[in-house]
């Protein structure tokens, strides 16, 4: 079960995301700072995104990879080695002279992204994603969502690799955080997870509910109101994202408000995070 994107939505999403994001980046005195948390620096997350908007574009008009992105492709025998091989070849195989070239290259890309969104591609329908594995599809709709939830966290992170004050948009993160997590979550199921058993309802704020439901190392998405939940999260949108992503914890979105546990069994939320892994 896969929680349906909202086209519209999204793309004025990824539209704002990504106008910030360039101007950022444009404005910048450089790129060389890190991230903090992340391996990375301002630039190799530039160059990310630059792979990513235009990786995606191609894959939503349904055009072959460019022969450049495929040979880069990582390797490794899960979805998480895949991604971060793939990663770890894209950042050095682009760079920037300086935030000016990087921020065009960025708004390149991403008007890419955008004229293949504005091309009215069937969000049910599947796409190939080599970069998630050998035979992976997802379809065009988490595709788009996906563009959206990298913009924000990346844009989160390009901001605090160069100082300056993160900005973290409410409709833009809850237009994609429940489609990204119903369809990639069950995908990134930690082995040290095999032997807890639950299921939690996701109430992202101003979004449609669902249910991840776990057994035996393996997760599964699933409507709301098809299971009774152990645990109901309530997350904001960019709380759901942050804490999704690694890159806040469930205990400081608790203390902030972005989120909070209910149901009969709410301290299985203190676990849910842990539950999954990224690359």
């Amino acid at each position: 079960m896969i929680v349906e994107p909202e086209r519209d939505a999204l793309r004025a999403a990824l539209e704002r995301e990504s106008r910030r994001l360039v101007d950022r980046v444009r404005f910048a005195p450089d790129l060389d700072g890190r991230a903090p948390g992340l391996d990375w620096t301002a630039g190799q997350l530039v160059a990310h995104l630059c792979v990513i908007y235009r990786a995606f574009a191609l894959t939503l008009r349904g055009a072959d990879l460019d022969p450049e992105i495929v040979a880069n492709l990582g390797t490794g025998d899960t979805l998480l080695e895949m991604v971060a091989s793939t990663n770890a070849r894209a950042v050095t195989v682009i760079s920037f002279p300086g935030p000016r070239e990087a921020a065009d290259g960025l708004r390149e890309c991403a008007d890419e992204l955008l004229a293949a969104l504005d091309a009215e591609v069937d969000f049910r329908s599947p796409r190939p994603t080599p970069w998630y594995g050998a035979g992976v599809t997802r379809t065009a709709g988490t595709l788009a969502a996906l563009t959206v939830s990298e913009s924000v966290v990346h844009g989160y992170d390009i901001a605090r690799a160069l100082r300056t004050r993160p900005w973290l948009d409410e409709s833009s993160a809850a237009s994609a955080a429940p489609t990204v997590m119903s369809e990639m979550l069950p995908l990134l199921v930690d082995p040290a997870a095999a032997g807890f058993t639950g299921s939690f309802e996701m109430r992202i704020r101003r979004a449609p509910r669902f249910v991840i439901q776990l057994e035996a190392g393996r997760a599964r998405s699933l409507p709301a109101g098809d299971v009774e939940p152990d645990c109901v999260l309530s997350l904001s949108g960019c709380d759901a994202l942050l804490v999704g992503f690694h890159r806040r914890s469930l205990w400081r979105a608790i203390a902030g408000g972005g989120a909070f546990a209910t149901g009969r069994r709410p301290w299985l939320g203190l676990r849910f995070p842990s539950l999954f892994q990224l690359p």
